[in-house]
């Protein structure tokens, strides 16, 4: 597991470390000293399955550090290190596993880590894993907006505005992702969480995506996306 640690002081970015390596050998931690090398190492490719941010670096807030962060890579876990509880409820908005108030204990650091790792083995086991030629795919539906038919292949549209086109037949790649998804029309399946009204014959989705929906399918997904509301909502 990559973990980054992304705070100004070094002495609290060593202390974080120190606590990990007490947890496990298995772990590589990176220490950036800027929200701004932090985001280019991500843009450069680097996947850091934890973050621990500081917010309040010099000349940057680590609360828009970790925004771009979600943008970037949202399987990312997040997990603040601070002074102040000025930001607690804002940290929770962008999904922030945790909340240390400065300055933390190792044991702190220890149990927050708990926290992560019981998310991460429960994503991964709900995740899709493709085996597509040479190459191996691994999803996570609730990441996933919709999956398109395009011939031979399956375009997999996620939030983080990716896509990926992967040569599996689409209605093998829709049993993979479960019945969650709702079929629009033949060859296409997109993911009820983003969708964000339907009008009408007309489903808008969270991408800005519209789609008219065939007479023969409106009453099947109305009533499909009606009942997932609701039982969303129990």
């Amino acid at each position: 597991m990559l973990v980054a640690i992304c705070d100004d002081s070094r002495t609290d970015a060593e202390m974080i470390r120190f606590s990990l390596m007490d947890i496990t050998d298995e772990l590589e931690t990176v220490w950036f000293s800027t929200g701004k090398e932090l985001i280019e190492s991500i843009k450069s490719g680097a996947f850091y399955s934890l973050i621990f941010q500081d917010i309040y670096l010099e000349n940057e807030l680590g609360m828009d550090i970790a925004k771009e962060v979600r943008e970037l890579s949202p399987d990312t876990q997040i997990i603040f290190v601070t002074t102040s509880l000025d930001y607690a409820i804002e940290a929770f908005k962008v999904q922030a596993i945790d909340y240390l108030v400065k300055p933390c204990s190792e044991a702190d650091v220890v149990k927050a880590f708990t926290r992560v790792t019981m998310r991460i083995n429960k994503q991964a086991s709900s995740s899709v894993v493709i085996n597509a030629g040479k190459d191996i795919r691994v999803f996570y539906p609730e990441n996933v907006i919709k999956l398109e038919s395009d011939r031979h292949y399956t375009v997999i549209y996620s939030r983080n505005k990716k896509t990926d086109r992967v040569l599996i037949n689409f209605s093998e790649a829709a049993e993979l992702f479960g019945k969650k998804f709702i079929e629009l029309r033949r060859g296409l399946l997109v993911n009820p969480d983003y969708i964000e009204r339907i009008s009408g014959a007309t489903v808008i989705l969270s991408d800005g995506s519209t789609y008219i929906l065939p007479k023969a399918k409106k009453d099947s997904v109305v009533a499909q996306y009606t009942e997932y509301i609701t039982g969303a909502d129990t």
